[in-house]
């Protein structure tokens, strides 16, 4: 082989890796966007994600229009993703309404007498664990 092969030869490996970190770069940088424009948190707790439940059409009854509540106390979330995700699991069990208020209070509401285990048990699915109960 010739010293005209081998660099030709290693030209093309330089140009593979270099290929190969250009495109780790970009896929960095936008997810580094992404993040940036609250898209998305990355604080999963390594939970499997949680597909988002639509709200239902129309307007939503106040929280007075609901005769019972409960306030939770819910550990690990950090931002607007980690609340709505928590509300979402909430409001998908039907009849209640959560609000949460960062950094870790859950306001729930319900047409019905509530479980406080069947919500720990929801945001648990979620990735997020309740330590306390009141109401």
């Amino acid at each position: 082989m010739g010293v005209a092969a081998f660099a030709e030869d290693l030209m093309i490996d330089y140009l593979i890796v270099g290929a190969a970190l250009a495109l780790a770069v970009f896929i960095l940088a936008r997810q580094v966007m992404r993040i940036g424009r609250g898209g998305g948190c990355g604080c999963d707790g390594g939970s499997p994600r949680i597909r988002r439940q639509r709200r239902p059409a129309g307007r939503v009854k106040g929280a007075s229009s609901y005769p019972y509540s409960v306030e939770l106390r819910v550990d690990g979330m950090h931002c607007d993703n980690c609340a709505r995700r928590v509300e979402d699991v909430l409001q998908a069990l039907g009849g209640i309404v959560a609000e949460v208020r960062l950094p870790n209070t859950v306001l729930v509401h319900g047409e019905r007498p509530i479980d406080p285990d069947a919500l720990a048990e929801a945001i648990r699915t979620a990735g997020y664990e309740v330590t306390g109960v009141q109401g």
